[in-house]
C-alpha cells in the first residue's frame, strides 16, 4: 500500500492516528492537492459582455439620468469659418474652374492646395477633389489631394464650410485605433466619423462632397 493509501486510511481510523499522519505530510514536505474553480469567462469577457452591456447602460441612464459614455462636446461643435470667399468661380461641366484674375488679392493662408500639373502648353489643372465610390456603389465619399502647410487648421475650415464635426473619435488617421485594436481609420469613414487622413496625405470626407469642396476652394482663389 502507498503512502497516502496509508494516510487515507489511518486517518479515517482515530483522530489520534489523524494527527500522525498529518505530522508525516509535514515531515515530508507533501503539499495537499487543492482544486481551482476557473470563471466561465476572462476579466476581458466579464467587462465587455456585463459591464458594457446594452441593456445595463439603458438601466443605468434612466437610474442616472445620463448615458455614462465619454465626453465628446469638444468634438461635437462645428467650427466657424475663418476664411471668406474672395472670388466668385465659374465651372465648366468637366469640373474645371479658372483661377482668379490678376487684380484679385489672395490672401496668406496657413495651408495651400496644388492643381494638378502636366497639362498640354502648361495649362491650368484642375482642383485635386475627387469623387470615391465603394462596395459596389453604396459607400461614397470625397477625397482631397495635394494639401500642403496648416493641415489641422484646413481641417477646421473644411468642417466649417461643410457643416461637420470633427466625431467621436476625432480626425481618424493610420495610427487611430479601434476598441479591437488596429487601425481605425482603416474602417473608413461614416457619419459618426466623416473625415479621415489617409496613408499618403489624401482627405477623405463621407459623402459626396465633392463640389461643395471645389466650389470653397476656388472662391479661396486655389
Amino acid at each position: 500500500m502507498s503512502l497516502f493509501g496509508a494516510v487515507r486510511f489511518v486517518t479515517k481510523s482515530t483522530p489520534a492516528v489523524g494527527r500522525h499522519a498529518n505530522n508525516i505530510l509535514m515531515a515530508s514536505n507533501i503539499t495537499p492537492l487543492t482544486t481551482s474553480i476557473r470563471s466561465k469567462h476572462s476579466a476581458t469577457q466579464v467587462k465587455r459582455l456585463f459591464k458594457n452591456n446594452p441593456a445595463r447602460l439603458r438601466i443605468l441612464k434612466k437610474q442616472e439620468g445620463a448615458a455614462p459614455t465619454a465626453d465628446t462636446s469638444s468634438s461635437s461643435a462645428i467650427p466657424e469659418r475663418v476664411y471668406p470667399q474672395i472670388f466668385q468661380p465659374t465651372f465648366l461641366s468637366n469640373g474645371w474652374s479658372a483661377p482668379p484674375p490678376p487684380e484679385v488679392q489672395i490672401p496668406d493662408y496657413p495651408f495651400r492646395i496644388t492643381r494638378t500639373a502636366g497639362k498640354p502648353n502648361n495649362a491650368v489643372g484642375f482642383l485635386p477633389v475627387y469623387r470615391d465610390v465603394r462596395v459596389h456603389g453604396t459607400k461614397r465619399t470625397t477625397l482631397i489631394r495635394n494639401v500642403q502647410g496648416d493641415i489641422p487648421a484646413f481641417l477646421s475650415e473644411l468642417c466649417a464650410v461643410l457643416n461637420l464635426t470633427t466625431g467621436k473619435k476625432g480626425i481618424l488617421t493610420s495610427a487611430s485605433t479601434g476598441k479591437h485594436g488596429g487601425g481605425e481609420a482603416g474602417r473608413g469613414v461614416n457619419s459618426e466619423n466623416p473625415i479621415r487622413i489617409r496613408t499618403g496625405g489624401a482627405i477623405e470626407v463621407n459623402g459626396d462632397r465633392a463640389r461643395e469642396v471645389k466650389k470653397w476652394l476656388a472662391g479661396l482663389g486655389f
